[in-house]
C-alpha cells in the first residue's frame, strides 16, 4: 500500500490543492497527503483549492484542526476534533477532497478513516462527550458551503462543530455500521451540499474566462521607445489559453536629417489573436504564446507646412513568454515580453524632406498587468 499511496500523491496536480500545514510539529501533513491521494484517486473533476490547516493538541489530549478553505466559489472555515493526529488529518483530507471533487461522496476510499457511528447506550442515554460532536458526513455536507464574497471576514463564514473519527475496520464500529455510513448510503445522499453536484463530474475540466489589463513599453517598431497599453480576454485551461488582444502604442516623433524640426509623429493600434501553452509550478504559470495581429501605423507630419496624416497597414506575427502569479483563484499578476515581426513594411516621407521613418523589421514589447479570472471550471 505504501508505494501505491506515494504514487497517488505524486499524481495529484500540485496546482489544484495548495496546502499550508502549520501548528504542532508532532502532527505532520504526511497522513493528510496520503488520505487526500486516496480520496481523489480516480477523480473526474479537480477544482483549484487553497487550504490552510492549523493543528494543535488540547489539554485533554485530543487534537484539533482548523481548516481555512478557499476556492473560486468563496471561502469556508471549520474546526475538526479527533483522538489522534491521524484522525484529524484524514478528516481534513476528506473535507478538502469533497471541495476539490464532489464525486468523492460516491466513491469511498478503501482503508481510509471514516466517521464513528453515533451509537447510543442500551439505556437510551447519549454519551456526554459525544453530544457536541458531528460526524464526518456532516463535515462533508458543509465542505462545499463556500461563502462567496466574504472578503476574509470570519463573521460570514460557517464553522463546523467537532467531529469524532475511528479507523475503518477497527473494533470501535462493526463493519455493517461503517458501511452504512459510507457516501453511497441514503444518509450521505441527503448530506450532499446544494452547492455541489452528487453526479460524477465530466472528465474534462471546463475552462475559465479572464480579462487582462496591462501597460508597458514598445521599442523599434515605432520611433524610439514609447508607452503602450493592452487589453486581452479569453479562456484559460489547465495547460493552455487562447486570447483576443488589443494594443495601442502612444505616438512618438522621428525627425528628418534635413530639418531637425520636421518629422513624423507615429502611433500604432492593433488587434490580434493568439494561443499559449501553459506550464505550471504551483501558483506560478509560464505561458508561451504565439499569434497574429493586424492594425494601422498612423503618421502625422509635424514641424513643416503642408504636413498630412498617412496610414500604413500593420500585420505582424507576435510571440513571446510570460509569467503569471495567481495568489487568488480569481486574480493573477502578469508580466510578458513579446517580439513582433511586421509582415508589411512601410515608410513615412514628405516631399523635400525625404524619408522620415521606416517601420523596423522587429518590434520589442514588455508589459505588466492584472488578470481577473471568472467561472467555476476546474481549470486555471
Amino acid at each position: 500500500m505504501g508505494p501505491l499511496v506515494l504514487a497517488l500523491v505524486a499524481a495529484l496536480p500540485a496546482q489544484d490543492v495548495d496546502v499550508t500545514w502549520r501548528g504542532d510539529p508532532r502532527c505532520t501533513q504526511h497522513g493528510f497527503q496520503d488520505s487526500l491521494a486516496r480520496y481523489l484517486a480516480g477523480a473526474h473533476e479537480s477544482r483549484p483549492v487553497r487550504v490552510t490547516v492549523d493543528v494543535r493538541r488540547d489539554g485533554d489530549g485530543r487534537w484539533t484542526a482548523t481548516l481555512d478553505l478557499e476556492a473560486a466559489e468563496g471561502r469556508s472555515k471549520r474546526t475538526l476534533r479527533g483522538r489522534s493526529c491521524a484522525e484529524i488529518g484524514d478528516a481534513a483530507a476528506f473535507v478538502t477532497a469533497v471541495v476539490v471533487d464532489p464525486g468523492v461522496l460516491t466513491r469511498p476510499a478503501e482503508g481510509s478513516i471514516v466517521p464513528a457511528p453515533d451509537a447510543a447506550p442500551a439505556d437510551g442515554s447519549v454519551p456526554g462527550d459525544m453530544s457536541s460532536e458531528t460526524s464526518a458526513g456532516d463535515a462533508a455536507a458543509s465542505a462545499g458551503d463556500l461563502t462567496p464574497g466574504t472578503g476574509g471576514s470570519e463573521a460570514a463564514v460557517p464553522v463546523a462543530s467537532d467531529a469524532a473519527f475511528v479507523t475503518a475496520g477497527s473494533e470501535s464500529a462493526p463493519p455493517a455500521e461503517i458501511e452504512a455510513l459510507g457516501p453511497a448510503s441514503g444518509a450521505a445522499d441527503e448530506a450532499v451540499p446544494s452547492g455541489l453536484s452528487e453526479k460524477p463530474a465530466k472528465k474534462s475540466a471546463r475552462p475559465r474566462g479572464f480579462v487582462r489589463v496591462a501597460g508597458g513599453l514598445e521599442a523599434l517598431g515605432m520611433p524610439r521607445v514609447g508607452p503602450a497599453v493592452g487589453l486581452a480576454a479569453g479562456l484559460v485551461g489547465r495547460r493552455w489559453r487562447v486570447e483576443v488582444t488589443g494594443l495601442y502604442r502612444a505616438p512618438t516623433t522621428a525627425y528628418t536629417q534635413i530639418d531637425p524640426q520636421a518629422g513624423a509623429r507615429v502611433r500604432l493600434w492593433a488587434v490580434g489573436a493568439r494561443g499559449c501553452g501553459v506550464p505550471r509550478a504551483g501558483q506560478v504559470e509560464f505561458p508561451l504564446c504565439g499569434g497574429l495581429e493586424a492594425g494601422q501605423a498612423i503618421g502625422a507630419g509635424v514641424g513643416f507646412a503642408g504636413g498630412r496624416t498617412d496610414r500604413i497597414a500593420w500585420l505582424a506575427l507576435v510571440f513571446g513568454p510570460a509569467v503569471a502569479w495567481a495568489p487568488r483563484p480569481w486574480l493573477a499578476l502578469w508580466f510578458g515580453a513579446d517580439v513582433g515581426v511586421p509582415l508589411l513594411g512601410g515608410t513615412f516621407s514628405a516631399a523635400g524632406l525625404g524619408r522620415m521613418f521606416t517601420i523596423a523589421p522587429v518590434s520589442l514589447r514588455a508589459a505588466l498587468g492584472l488578470e481577473f479570472r471568472f467561472g467555476r471550471g476546474g481549470a486555471g
